[in-house]
């Protein structure tokens, strides 16, 4: 009697655990982050220098296989996203604000993209473009995008599609352009550096 007691109870138990694991499926870490951090700042140093700053409201990695066996490893940035880069001798450079990124981060695959109203400045040289999606080519240290992009300068305006840059966003080259317009400045004008500028503001 005893044994068949334990045994309808071992068969409850089993019963018990089979229907815990219909009601806990596994974590499906292709929608799960592995990893995320909420007001994320990342520096960069090259030779005890300052690269860049990289800030983001919050940042979630992900890693996972899919049914193929092929894997997947990326980070997730959104609540705005911005990089700021600097020149070799500290200056604020250049700075690239979006609503968010995503990095690629396999193996052999890796690849930055920021997404959704990114504006990329020059501040030394008063230059700033708009667009919807800029990539970045960490190897190649360039910057592009196939996307309609605007870009302003102190020598007017230009727009088209697709744009192609070094990583400071100093020689861009539209692709595609389709209209230019340009600005007449007398000889005395000349382009100020606000934002690297150390020392009382003058009036001109």
């Amino acid at each position: 009697m005893k044994r068949i007691v334990l045994i309808i109870l071992t068969i409850g138990a089993l019963a018990a655990c089979k229907g815990t694991d219909v009601d806990n499926p596994p974590i499906d870490f292709s929608v799960v982050p592995v990893q995320t951090v909420e007001g994320m700042i990342a520096r960069r140093f090259e030779r005890d220098d300052l690269t860049y700053d990289m800030r983001a409201g919050r940042m979630e990695r992900f890693e996972y296989k899919d049914t193929s066996g092929v894997t997947h490893a990326y980070e997730l940035y959104s609540g705005g996203f911005e990089v700021l880069g600097y020149s070799a001798d500290g200056l604020l450079e250049t700075q690239i604000n979006a609503d968010g990124a995503r990095h690629n981060t396999v193996v052999g695959q890796e690849q930055w993209l920021a997404f959704g109203n990114v504006h990329i400045q020059n501040h030394t040289k008063g230059e700033h473009s708009l667009t919807d999606t800029i990539y970045w080519d960490r190897d190649a240290k360039k910057i592009y995008t196939d996307c309609f992009i605007q870009m302003y300068s102190p020598q007017g305006l230009m727009q088209g599609y697709g744009m192609e840059s070094d990583e400071k966003a100093e020689n861009a080259i539209i692709r595609h352009p389709f209209d230019s317009y340009g600005i007449d400045r007398d000889s005395t004008w000349f382009y100020f550096d606000s934002v690297n500028f150390v020392g009382p503001l003058q009036r001109f």
